[in-house]
């Protein structure tokens, strides 16, 4: 278990290092003596799970890494329902988790408390607007512009009094979801309804977004407890799959 630790600890020092380090660095970061972490490169290096960069010298991931990382396949959706049952229990809130597919915002799960008089439920498969939802927004947030706006409609439909109908003031809105890492509906897709939402991204690129969805009348009294709690529980979907940790969001401005 030692030596499993140990070798679990230098490939950890070597994540993201594409110039790769000397065998001082690896100590230094990991804790172990230089000779064990001599030995450990050696042996990672001769099973393919390290390399030595013949010209830098530095020692960095091999492709063996990269075989096993392609060959898995995580059921993201199956993975994260614990989570977001515990947020709506913990929230009294409906929690679902979307997807952007084809340009278009999927219901792939949704869980409703039992104890609200006012639930708010939708079925799998279901679509809702990408540009007036907040997972829309959300799943939007963070793509290049263009990217963007090639998946937005020529014209943003007006569902509500409160939908958002310019471009440039929907990209704003977007924008301000990367930095805060909450999107928001202010009743801009139904109204009477709000929500929040976070993105959230696989190893493979596919877009994700955890959301709260609960009556207009309950929203702002609620927000920041929500907000918080919605990270919260993306944090702890991240971590169960092995993904790495989103940026800290920007706090909101009082």
């Amino acid at each position: 278990m030692q030596l499993i630790s140990r070798a679990s600890a230098v490939l950890q020092a070597l994540e993201g290092q594409l110039t790769g380090l000397s065998l001082g660095q690896i100590a230094g970061v990991t804790g172990l003596p230089r000779p064990t972490v001599q030995r450990l490169v050696d042996a990672l290096c001769a099973e393919g799970f390290a390399l030595v960069d013949p010209q830098q010298g530095g020692v960095r991931l091999g492709p063996l890494i990269a075989r096993l990382a392609s060959s898995v396949r995580i059921d993201l959706v199956a993975l994260a329902r614990p989570y977001l049952e515990r947020l709506a229990w913990k929230t009294q809130e409906s929690a679902a988790m979307t997807t952007l597919q084809d340009g278009k915002v999927v219901v792939l799960a949704i869980v409703t408390p039992p104890a609200r008089a006012i639930q708010l439920t939708a079925s799998v498969g279901s679509h809702w607007p990408l540009h007036s939802s907040a997972e829309g927004k959300a799943l939007l947030s963070g793509l290049p512009e263009d990217a963007t706006r090639a998946m937005l409609p020529p014209a943003l439909e007006a569902r509500t009094p409160r939908t958002t109908t310019s471009v440039l003031a929907l990209l704003a809105e977007i924008q301000e979801a990367a930095a805060h890492g909450v999107a928001v509906d202010e009743e801009g897709t139904a109204t009477g309804i709000s929500a929040l939402a976070a993105r959230l991204v696989d190893g493979t690129g596919r877009r994700y977004a955890l959301s709260l969805l609960l009556p207009a009348s309950r929203f702002n009294a609620l927000a920041g407890e929500l907000r918080s709690a919605l990270l919260e529980c993306r944090a702890a979907v991240l971590t169960a799959a092995g993904l790495p940790p989103m940026p800290s969001p920007e706090p909101f401005a009082e």
